[in-house]
Formats: structure tokens, C-alpha cells, sequence
């Protein structure tokens, strides 16, 4: 099966260099590689041009992050979509092999596991039940392949300007898509994203709002930043397998580790 991979970037030189020689790695040979740039100056460009094995990029102005996404599916013609933004890697070489190599899938998404990536370590996060996609992603965004004919005819919600991942993958849900749990750690997961900014939560909860078809409520917002920073405090002031047991995780999970002491799920 063909696999695309698309890469958004914007001023974040590092972070695609990081990506691009990821996704270039990757021993699966059914693939293209798609990079759209929203008109870089730090050096983007050049870079991008000397990579000859990109199946397309451009750098232009874009009118933000999702409709960079959108022209990135509209350049795409992989049976399965993913989204490998500047910052975020595949786990290893091989994970496109690991999941497609002989392998026909029929599902709508495909989702697997994640690291999130802290400083120079990580912490890893498999996906939780999809009853949780009623209030948020159970997965991350950077590791589930997306069938490409639903996509390219779905495309995102270019209204939510921070969870239209979010959007798109709630009303699939709700619609029913089949979602097929792979059980391999597709991607780590650079933390520094614009909808990981704890300064965005109200805009977040606006379009959660609107997204569940409710009326926003002040009140109940500050409610539940307060839990939020009192599960945060709690979190420190606890022991880790205290927190772990609460939470129905594995003991010492949410210790975070060197990159090198995850393996790969057999």
C-alpha cells in the first residue's frame, strides 16, 4: 500500500531538518513525501532544495496550519495519509515497514502509539479507549494514517484554527469510521506545538464548544483550569505509582527516559 507522509513547517529550520531525514530514512519504498512550507526565510528553502528525494514541496504563504494541511492532501495520492510536522520523527527507521510490508488494511485509520518528546527524553503513551474521542483525541495526530480517499474528500475544517484534527476525527467517530488499533509506536512527538500552548486553552475550549454543538460558559472553564492545575500539583506532590495506579497506567510510566531505553512494540 502507498503511504504519504506530509511535513508543515514554518520558520522551524531544525525541526525539519530532523523530520525530513526521518521520513527520507524509512526503509518502506511505497511511499512519497510531501513538504509544504509556509514561506520560511531562515534557510528552508535551500535546505529543501537540495533534498532530491522530496516527491513535492513548495514554500509559500499559507492561511495557517490546517490549510497547509489541506494543500498537502490535495498533493497527495497515498492509499494511507500521515502527518509528520516540523519537530516530530518517526519512531525508527522502520516503522512504515513494520506496519505496511504485506499488508493490506481496509480501515479508515489507522493509530498507534506515541512518545512525547520532553527535553532530551520521552515519555511513552499508547491510545487510550476511543470512548474519550467524546472530549478529545484518545490518540495523537502524528501517529494514525489516514485513508486517502476519505481524506482528500473530507479534508479539515479550516475554521478551527487550533483542533481541527480534532473535528475531523470526533465526526468521523460519531459517523462510525472504522478505527484499527496498531500496536507499534508510529511517532515522537515534538511537545512545542501551537495546540500544546497552555495559553491557547480558551481558544481551544471555544471550538471544542463549538465542535459539540454547546454554548461556552465562562464559569465552567475556570472550573476546569482549576482541576487541571490541582491534577497538575497533585501529580508532583504524589508518588509516581501512586498517579500511575490512579490513572490505570502501567507502574512508573510517566517517568520520563532516555530515547534510547524505548524499544519498539513487538
Amino acid at each position: 500500500m502507498k503511504v504519504s507522509i506530509i511535513t508543515i513547517n514554518y520558520n522551524n529550520i531544525e525541526g525539519l531538518k530532523q523530520t525530513v531525514e526521518s521520513v527520507l530514512a524509512q526503509t518502506y519504498s511505497d511511499k512519497e513525501y510531501i513538504v509544504i512550507d509556509g514561506g520560511s526565510k531562515d534557510g528552508a528553502v535551500d535546505f529543501l532544495k537540495s533534498k532530491k528525494n522530496i516527491t513535492y514541496w513548495v514554500s509559500e504563504k499559507d492561511g495557517g496550519l490546517y490549510n497547509a494541511m489541506n494543500k498537502g492532501i490535495r498533493k497527495s495520492s497515498g492509499d494511507y495519509v500521515i502527518f509528520m510536522n516540523s519537530g516530530d520523527v518517526f519512531f525508527d527507521n522502520n516503522v512504515l515497514s513494520d506496519i505496511f510490508d504485506g499488508i493490506v488494511y481496509d480501515a479508515d485509520v489507522l493509530y498507534g502509539s506515541t512518545i512525547y518528546k520532553y527535553g532530551n527524553g520521552g515519555i511513552l503513551r499508547k491510545p487510550r479507549d476511543l470512548s474519550v474521542m467524546s472530549y478529545e483525541l484518545p490518540f495523537c495526530h502524528q501517529s494514525c494514517f489516514i485513508k486517502g480517499e476519505l481524506i482528500n474528500k473530507i479534508e479539515y475544517d479550516e475554521s478551527y484554527k487550533l483542533i481541527a484534527d480534532y473535528n475531523f476525527f470526533y465526526l468521523g467517530w460519531k459517523k462510525n469510521w472504522k478505527f484499527l488499533l496498531i500496536h507499534k509506536i508510529v511517532s515522537i512527538y515534538d511537545t512545542t506545538g501551537i495546540s500544546a500552548d497552555s495559553t491557547r486553552k480558551w481558544q481551544i475550549y471555544v471550538e471544542r464548544c463549538k465542535i459539540h454543538g454547546k454554548e461556552t460558559n465562562l464559569l465552567y472553564f475556570h472550573f476546569q483550569n482549576f482541576k487541571s492545575i490541582l491534577k497538575c500539583f497533585l501529580v508532583k506532590i504524589l508518588p509516581a505509582f501512586v498517579v500511575d495506579l490512579i490513572k490505570h497506567r502501567e507502574k512508573y510510566s510517566n517517568n520520563i527516559k532516555e530515547f534510547s531505553d524505548f524499544k519498539q512494540i513487538k
